[in-house]
């Protein structure tokens, strides 16, 4: 039985991302690796090369490690924030939502946890929200490769098997968007997400692993 789960992992995660390029339009959301230093927040572009999202990283001087994250849409209006007080470099951070419409179980609205303590031989983000559509709260968890930023995100609940929403990856794009680099491409940090995954939340952790030391 062991055996025959392990080798269903395997072939999901072969698929997974075959499945998401077989459809005409990607579910691709894409930081280039090199930003645009005039700009205080980062694009977060679709498979089109449109900007989907902008995400923002402030630093609350002279409050050391308290800084604010913010998700925002194209028009710079922002979706939500999150501020942490311990966002230190390679220890454990925690962010949360305290401002906005309260969530129905006297949660924050939004959380996200950085552990580096390598938990059963892992470096994890854990994060969760409350879905007014479900009525319920979410979790999911980031399980970073070893040797660079990118890695595997998952659905988790409690009694049953963790679901693949989605991967971060460092890629080379030659869209053609791109313009006179498709010869070359641009490096790119990139997620790919299944339909129905709660983008705001996974582009909010697209853009937290890519500024983390």
């Amino acid at each position: 039985m062991q055996f025959l789960s392990a080798l269903a992992s395997i072939t999901l995660l072969v698929s997974f991302p075959l499945t998401l390029h077989a459809q005409n339009v990607p579910n691709d959301y894409i930081i280039k690796e090199y930003t645009d230093p005039s700009k205080p927040y980062l694009q977060v572009l679709d498979a089109k090369g449109k900007v989907a999202y902008t995400f923002e990283k402030a630093y609350d001087f002279p409050s050391q490690y308290k800084n604010t994250v913010t998700i925002a849409d194209p028009s710079l209006k922002p979706i939500f924030s999150m501020v942490s007080s311990d966002d230190q470099c390679r220890l454990k951070t925690h962010y949360a939502q305290l401002r906005g419409p309260a969530a129905k179980d006297n949660l924050p609205k939004r959380e996200y946890k950085y552990d580096n303590s390598r938990t059963f031989g892992k470096i994890l983000w854990r994060f969760n929200f409350y879905s007014d559509g479900a009525g319920a709260r979410e979790y999911y968890k980031f399980e970073r490769n070893r040797t660079n930023k990118g890695g595997r995100i998952y659905k988790v609940a409690a009694g049953q098997p963790s679901q693949l929403v989605g991967l971060l990856r460092f890629q080379v794009r030659r869209d053609n968007w791109v313009g006179p680099d498709t010869v070359n491409g641009i490096k790119t940090f990139t997620l790919s997400c299944i339909d129905g995954a709660p983008l705001p939340e996974l582009v909010t952790l697209l853009g937290m692993v890519f500024y983390r030391c």
